[in-house]
C-alpha cells in the first residue's frame, strides 16, 4: 500500500541519474541540466541523483521524490555507454527501491549513447577549441545611460570621495566591491550603505565566477526576481529562479508550519549547488538556507543575505556573516528587494565586461 501519510499524484517524474563526483564543479552541471529540464514543464519535478562520491544517491533521491507524492517514475542515466552501470547497477536500485516503496512505477529511459545532436555538440566544441566556434552569445550592446542615471552616478562618485575627507584619497573598496556598493546606493538613494554592506573574503570572486558558469540564480520573493536584469544574465545563460508562490511550496509552509519563503529554499536546494541566492525580503528563508547548507543540502557559490526588517533580519544576517559561507550582506536592519537586486545586477554587469 502507498503511505497512508503521501498523497499521490498522477504526474510523471523524472530521476535524472549521473555517476557523481569527488569534485563539486563537475556534479553542477547534472544539476544545472535538472533544473533546465523541470523549468520547461511536463513533469511534475526532475530531481538529480548520483550513484556514487555525491548525494543524493538513488535511494535518498527516490524517498524524496515519493515523500512528494510522486510514484511514477522516468529514470533517466545520464550516461554516454551503457555499461555496467546502466545495464546492472541502475536496475539492481529500481529493485530496491520497488520494494522499499509499494506502488512504485519505473520506466527507464535510454542512456545518451550515439545521437547526431551529440556528433554536433562534439564537432562544435573541437571548432570552439580551434578558435572557430561560438561558445558564449555576442557581448550585449552596452546600456546607454539616461543622463539623469548619469549625473546620478557622477554625485555618488563626488559624494564618496568627499566622505574619505582628503580629494583623491583611496577609496574603501576594492575594484570588486566598488561596482556593488555604487548601485544599491543609486538604488535607495541612501549613502548609509557605504558603511553597511558587508563582503566576505572571496565572495565577490565567486559570485562573479558562478556566474561566468551560468549559474541559477533563487530568489525568495518575487519582487528580487522582478528587479533582476536579464540582460547580461543570458550571455552566460543564467535563469533566474523563484518558488515561494509555487503550489507545492505553499502546502509544504501550510503542513510544517512555515513561511513560503522558508519552504521555498527547501524546493530550491538542488538549483543552489554552485549557484547564488539572492534574499532581500524574508529572514526566515536566510536562516532555513543556512540549515540546508549546514546539513549538506545546499551547496551556493554565495549568499546575498540583505533581509530587511525589524524581527530576525539582523540576526540572520549576522548568522549568515558568522557562517563560513561567501556572502555580501548588509549589516543592521536594513536591506531589501531592491537592495538584492541591485547587487545582482551590479556582478553581471560585472562579469560581462571581464569575459
Amino acid at each position: 500500500m502507498l503511505d497512508s501519510m503521501t498523497k499521490p499524484t498522477d504526474k510523471k517524474a523524472v530521476l535524472l541519474l549521473g555517476h557523481g563526483s569527488k569534485l563539486n564543479e563537475a556534479n553542477e552541471t547534472l544539476c544545472r541540466i535538472a533544473a533546465s529540464i523541470e523549468a520547461r514543464g511536463g513533469y511534475g519535478c526532475v530531481q538529480p541523483a548520483f550513484l556514487q562520491l555525491k548525494e543524493p544517491d538513488f535511494q535518498e533521491a527516490i524517498a524524496m521524490m515519493v515523500s512528494k507524492g510522486f510514484y511514477d517514475i522516468v529514470v533517466m542515466p545520464y550516461f554516454l555507454y551503457p555499461g555496467a552501470h546502466v545495464t546492472k547497477d541502475i536496475p539492481a536500485e529500481m529493485e530496491v527501491a520497488a520494494k522499499g516503496h509499494p506502488g512504485l512505477k519505473f520506466t527507464m529511459a535510454g542512456n545518451l549513447g550515439f545521437h547526431d545532436a551529440l556528433v554536433d555538440l562534439t564537432r562544435q566544441r573541437i571548432e570552439e577549441s580551434l578558435g572557430n566556434g561560438a561558445p558564449r552569445a555576442a557581448s550585449p550592446k552596452p546600456l546607454v545611460q539616461h543622463p539623469i542615471e548619469k549625473e546620478s552616478f557622477r554625485i555618488i562618485d563626488e559624494t564618496l570621495s568627499i566622505g574619505q575627507g582628503v580629494q583623491g584619497a583611496a577609496m574603501p573598496f576594492s575594484a570588486l566591491e566598488l561596482p556593488v556598493v555604487r548601485r544599491v546606493i543609486h538604488t535607495t538613494a541612501d549613502f548609509e550603505y557605504k558603511d553597511l554592506l558587508r563582503f566576505s573574503g572571496k565572495g565577490l570572486e565567486a559570485g562573479l565566477n558562478a556566474l561566468a558558469r551560468g549559474c541559477s540564480i533563487v530568489t525568495d520573493v518575487k519582487m528580487v526576481d522582478a528587479g533582476v536584469s536579464r540582460q547580461y544574465l543570458e550571455r552566460f545563460g543564467s535563469k533566474v529562479f523563484c518558488f515561494s508562490s509555487d503550489a507545492d511550496v505553499q502546502r509544504v509552509a501550510r503542513v510544517e508550519g512555515i513561511t513560503k519563503t522558508a519552504a521555498s529554499m527547501r524546493k530550491a536546494a538542488g538549483f543552489l549547488d554552485g549557484g547564488i541566492a539572492a534574499i532581500g525580503n524574508a529572514p526566515t528563508a536566510l536562516m532555513e538556507l543556512l540549515r540546508l547548507v549546514k546539513e549538506g543540502k545546499a551547496r551556493p557559490a554565495l549568499i546575498i543575505g540583505v533581509p530587511v526588517g525589524f524581527v530576525g533580519a539582523q540576526e540572520a544576517k549576522e548568522s549568515l556573516m558568522a557562517s563560513g559561507l561567501e556572502y555580501i550582506a548588509v549589516a543592521g536592519r536594513k536591506g531589501g528587494s531592491p537592495v538584492a537586486a541591485a547587487i545582482v545586477n551590479a556582478l553581471a554587469i560585472t562579469a560581462s565586461k571581464e569575459s
